[in-house]
């Protein structure tokens, strides 16, 4: 599946530049057409921060809610996002207890490629710790309105080291948001990243970063595999 002309003593050289680098072209061309046209048709639940706990919302759920309680939820999520708190978006997970009806490709994808020791192997000597040994992963669609709010992904139990994000929206334009920005400690914006086709972002956890606020006028969601590549399994 893994593009063989990658280089990674190149993206070993940048990413020790600041713990952060992107990865052109990472599977084969068919390989990642395939995945993408599946991404479309799966079954995607909607989850968000609401009154300090993450929530996940089915579709039938959500359109069986009536109208009151649905602009109920949408108001404290903008309040707490207006505080730098929370965010919204589709996520189809890959763990224990996944979707049934997730599409073939793309569960394969995950369990034969992301997850195996080939790509293990490969962000160890793309990032230089050999302590990686474990991935998660989940696919995720932004679709208008969608956000992250600034963060760093440390979660001590879960031994996360670094994070990824493998994108299969083509001719994302910059101006729909969506972007990867990344923060100085401050809360300073620094630069930011926006989607890429068949391209991979790893970055180490403890920058801080954001997922910006997609537009009302994006013409397609954007969707992407992520998760974090771990040192342990999880407890």
């Amino acid at each position: 599946m893994m593009n063989p002309n990658l280089n990674v003593k190149s993206l070993r050289q940048r990413f020790s530049r600041d713990d952060r680098v992107r990865v052109d072209n990472l599977l084969q061309p068919e390989v990642i057409e395939q995945v993408a046209g599946e991404i479309e048709q799966a079954p995607f639940e909607l989850v968000y921060v609401l009154d300090g706990k993450m929530q996940t919302t089915s579709k039938d759920r959500m359109d069986a809610m009536s109208v009151t309680q649905k602009k109920k939820i949408n108001q404290t999520i903008r309040e707490q996002a207006a505080a730098g708190v929370g965010f919204l978006y589709g996520s189809c997970h890959l763990g224990a207890g996944r979707p049934q009806n997730i599409g073939s490709k793309m569960a394969r994808l995950f369990d034969e490629f992301i997850a195996s020791p080939q790509m293990i192997e490969f962000v160890q000597g793309v990032t230089g710790d050999k302590s990686i040994n474990r991935v998660s992963g989940h696919y995720t669609r932004y679709q208008p309105g969608h956000f992250l709010t600034r963060h760093r992904d440390e979660v001590q139990q879960e031994h996360r080291r670094f994070a990824y994000v493998l994108s299969f929206t083509p001719e994302w334009h910059p101006d729909w948001g969506g972007l990867l920005q990344f923060y100085e400690e401050d809360g300073t914006p620094r630069d930011a990243w926006a989607p890429r086709f068949n391209s991979l972002t790893l970055f180490d956890i403890r920058h801080i970063h954001a997922v910006t606020y997609v537009t009302p006028f994006a013409r397609k969601p954007r969707l992407s595999l992520t998760g974090w590549f771990m040192a342990t399994p999880f407890q």
